[in-house]
C-alpha cells in the first residue's frame, strides 16, 4: 500500500512538472541552479502568426535560406530539400496525420540514433512524453521522410511512472539501439533521480526492449558507487567498440555526480545485452556556477572514448563566466582515464561564456554548457567546439580546436579556430563523416520578430580543411513558440541536440517551429535534417539542360527573383547572343544546382554571392540584355568564367563522382 501511496504520488508531481507549476527551488533573483533537472516541459503552444511562416527580425539582420518547392512523400507533410539532403518535421510528416493538428508537447531537447547497418532506420527522443505504461519516441524506416510516434518506450521494471526526465540514444551494431533515462528512484527512500539504460533490436516493439532487472527491480547504471544515488543528472549514452575486444560493444554512459564537486563519472556496460554496468569511474570533476555539460565522443576504429565537461574557474566580464573547456580519455574500456598525465583531464581552452542565465536568446537557460566534440573515423582526430564570448562585440561565438596524437600516447591540442562569425550562438554537435568533412550544428539568435518573439536560425557548419574554415548552411529560421516568462531556468529548445554521422550524411534532430512546415499552431516540434558531406563532382550546365529529372531541387532563387524548374530550363535554351545576363545565368544556374546535389560550395561561395548581387541591380526576371563591354556585363562575364571553371570539376580536385 505504501509503495501504491509513493507512486500516486510520483505521478502527481511529474504532471504537475509537465505542466510547468513547479518552479526553482532558489530564490528567482539569484544565482540558478546548474542542475539541468527539473527539465522544462512546458506545452507552450499558441496561435500561429504570419511572422511564424516567414520570420522577419526588427533588430538584426540574419540570413534565412531560401526554401524550394516542397515536395511530399506519400501525401505526408512537407519534405523541404537542402543542399545535398532535405529537412521534415518529424510531426507532420507522420503516419499518424491527426498529430498535426493535435500535438502539442514542447519536443525540447532532441536525441538522435542512426542505425549502422541499415541507415533507413532513424530513431528520435525528445520531451513528447512521459511514461505511463509507455513513453514514445519517434521512428522513420525511409531515412527520415515519414515519421511515427511510436508509444513503444516501457518503463523500465521497478521504476515509477511520470518520466523519463533526461534521455539520450545511440545504436551499435548488430542493428541494437541502447537508450539511457534519467528516472525518478523509488528504492532510496527519498525523493531522486537515478539512471536506467536498456537496449532494444525493435523500436517499434514495447516488448523487444531488455533491461537487467534482477529481482524485477532495474539495474541502476550508476549502482556502483552508492553515493550517487539519487544525485545523479544529466546521462549521455555512446555505444563504442571494446578496445580489446572488438567484436562486442560497450555501452558508456557519462553522468554528473552532484554530491561530490559536481564529478563526472562515465559507466561501462562491457558487451552485454541487456546492459549490464561492471565499471563506474571519476573522469574529472566541475566547481559549480554552469552546468559541466558532460559529453563523451568516441573514436569507434579504435575503441577510444572522450570525456569532456566544462569547469568554471572565475567570473567571466558582462556578467559572463571564465570556464576551462576539460578533456580526459580511456584506452581501456573505461577502467582508466587521463591525459597527458592528468588523472582529471586536460584543459583544452579557456574562454569566456554567457551561462547558464541569462537566457540564450530570452527563452533558454543554458543548463547543458556550451561544448561538443566529434572523432575523425579514419584519423582518430578529436574536434572540440566551445562556446567563447568576444570581449568587444559581447557574441558568444562557438570556437574549435582540432587535438592530434603526439606519436607517444599523449595529445597536441592545436590552435582555435572559429566556426562561427560575429553571432549569439549556442547548443554545438559535432561529427565527423568518413571522407573527413567536419560538421558542427548549432543555433543562433537572431534578435525579436514585430511580435516580440525571438528568433532562432538552425545552422549546420561544415569545413573541409581539418577545422580550419567553414561553410554554413542554414537549415530554418523561425521564431520561438514562447516569449521570457521571467523563469530563469526557462528553455524552449533545452539543454542540448544531437547530430550523427553514419559514412559521408549528417544526420540530425532538433528543436524548432513547426508552422513553416504545416502546423495550423505554433508548436515546438522535433525537426529532422539528412545532408550529405558535400563533396560531389560538379556537373556542367549542359548536363543539368538535358537531365531535368536529376535535378535535387525543383527551383532556385537567382538575384531577388524565384523561378520554377520550366522557366529555368526556357532559360537554359535561350541562346546567349551577346548578353551578359544570360552568360551568367546559364552557369549560375548549374553552380546552384551542383550545390543542391551535394558539391562542395567553398571554392565559389563568394562569386555566387556577387552574381546574385549582379541580378538584384534589375528589375524582373532574366533576361536583362546587358552587354559583355558595359561595367556590369564585364563583372557578369568575370563571375561566369569563374562558375563555368567550378562547374567543370576545375576547383573541386578532390570531389566524388
Amino acid at each position: 500500500m505504501r509503495r501504491r501511496f509513493f507512486y500516486l504520488v510520483v505521478v502527481l508531481v511529474l504532471g504537475a512538472l509537465a505542466q510547468g507549476f513547479i518552479a526553482s527551488s532558489e530564490n528567482s533573483t539569484g544565482l540558478e541552479s546548474t542542475r539541468s533537472w527539473p527539465p522544462d516541459t512546458t506545452p507552450y503552444a499558441r496561435p500561429a502568426v504570419p511572422e511564424d511562416s516567414a520570420p522577419s527580425s526588427n533588430t538584426t539582420s540574419y540570413a534565412r535560406p531560401a526554401v524550394p518547392e516542397a515536395s511530399a512523400p506519400s501525401g505526408l507533410g512537407a519534405t523541404f530539400p537542402l543542399p545535398g539532403g532535405f529537412i521534415v518535421d518529424v510531426v507532420v510528416n507522420n503516419t499518424n496525420p491527426t498529430l498535426t493538428n493535435t500535438d502539442i508537447f514542447n519536443d525540447g531537447e532532441t536525441s538522435i540514433a542512426v542505425n549502422p547497418a541499415n541507415p533507413d532506420e532513424v530513431v528520435i527522443t525528445a520531451f513528447s512524453g512521459g511514461w505511463g505504461a509507455t513513453a514514445p519516441l519517434w521512428h522513420s524506416t525511409d531515412g527520415g521522410l515519414t515519421w511515427t510516434k511510436q508509444f513503444t518506450l516501457p518503463s523500465p521494471p521497478g521504476v515509477p511512472p511520470g518520466c523519463p526526465c533526461d534521455q539520450t540514444i545511440d545504436y551499435g551494431r548488430r542493428d541494437e539501439l541502447s537508450g539511457t533515462f534519467l528516472a525518478l528512484d523509488a528504492g532510496t527512500g527519498f525523493f531522486g533521480f537515478d539512471i536506467y539504460t536498456g537496449t532494444t533490436t525493435d523500436p517499434a516493439n514495447v516488448a523487444a526492449w531488455n533491461w537487467f532487472a534482477p529481482g524485477g527491480e532495474t539495474q541502476k547504471t550508476n549502482h556502483n558507487v552508492p553515493g550517487t544515488l539519487g544525485s545523479v543528472d544529466q546521462p549521455w549514452l555512446l555505444v563504442n567498440p571494446d578496445p580489446a575486444a572488438q567484436h562486442l560493444d560497450n555501452v558508456y554512459v557519462a553522468y554528473d555526480d552532484f554530491t561530490g564537486a559536481p564529478d563526472m563519472r562515465v559507466a561501462v556496460s562491457t558487451g552485454t545485452n541487456p546492459p549490464d554496468f561492471i565499471i563506474d569511474r571519476r573522469t574529472g570533476f566541475s566547481t559549480g556556477f554552469v552546468n559541466p555539460g558532460h559529453r563523451l565522443a568516441v573514436d569507434r576504429l579504435m575503441g577510444v572514448v572522450y570525456s569532456l565537461f566544462q569547469r568554471r574557474i572565475a567570473p567571466g566580464a558582462g556578467g559572463s563566466q571564465h570556464i576551462n573547456y576539460m578533456l580526459s580519455r580511456s584506452t581501456d574500456g573505461g577502467l582508466t582515464w587521463g591525459l597527458n598525465g592528468s588523472a582529471t583531464g586536460i584543459i583544452v581552452a579557456n574562454a569566456d561564456s554567457t551561462q547558464p542565465q541569462p537566457k540564450f536568446g530570452t527563452v533558454n537557460a543554458l543548463l547543458g554548457g556550451v561544448v561538443h566534440a566529434g572523432v575523425d573515423p579514419n584519423t582518430g582526430d578529436l574536434y572540440y567546439v566551445y562556446g567563447k564570448r568576444d570581449p568587444g562585440t559581447r557574441n558568444n561565438r562557438l570556437a574549435l580546436r582540432r587535438i592530434v596524437s603526439d606519436g607517444g600516447g599523449g595529445v597536441i591540442v592545436g590552435p582555435p579556430s572559429f566556426v562561427t562569425g560575429q553571432v549569439q550562438a549556442a547548443l554545438p554537435s559535432v561529427a565527423v563523416a568518413s571522407d573527413g568533412t567536419v560538421g558542427v550544428f548549432y543555433y543562433t539568435f537572431d534578435g525579436f520578430s514585430s511580435g516580440n518573439f525571438p528568433i532562432f536560425t538552425a545552422h549546420l557548419a561544415r569545413s573541409y580543411d581539418q577545422g580550419g574554415t567553414f561553410t554554413d548552411l542554414p537549415l530554418l529560421t523561425f521564431l520561438s513558440v514562447a516569449r521570457d516568462n521571467g523563469d530563469g531556468r526557462q528553455r524552449v529548445l533545452g539543454d542540448y541536440m544531437q547530430m550523427k554521422v553514419v559514412e559521408d550524411t549528417f544526420y540530425g534532430a532538433f528543436t524548432g517551429n513547426g508552422v513553416p512546415f504545416g502546423r495550423p499552431f505554433a508548436n515546438h516540434d522535433p525537426i529532422f535534417f539528412h545532408v550529405s558531406t558535400g563533396n560531389k563532382c560538379p556537373l556542367g550546365q549542359g548536363f543539368w539542360k538535358t537531365h531535368p529529372d536529376a535535378w535535387p531541387v525543383t527551383s532556385l532563387t537567382l538575384g531577388s527573383q524565384t523561378y520554377s524548374q520550366g522557366e529555368l530550363l526556357t532559360l537554359l535554351d535561350i541562346l546567349v547572343q551577346g548578353d551578359a545576363s544570360l552568360i551568367l545565368a546559364h552557369q549560375l544556374i548549374a553552380a546552384k544546382l551542383n550545390i543542391a546535389n551535394g558539391s562542395n560550395p567553398t571554392p565559389i561561395s563568394a562569386t555566387i554571392t556577387d552574381a546574385d548581387s549582379l541580378l538584384r541591380g534589375f528589375t524582373g526576371k532574366l533576361p536583362y540584355h546587358v552587354q559583355p563591354s558595359s561595367t556590369t556585363g564585364q563583372a557578369m562575364v568575370n563571375d561566369a568564367s569563374v562558375l563555368d571553371s567550378y562547374n567543370n570539376g576545375e576547383l573541386t580536385p578532390d570531389c566524388t563522382p
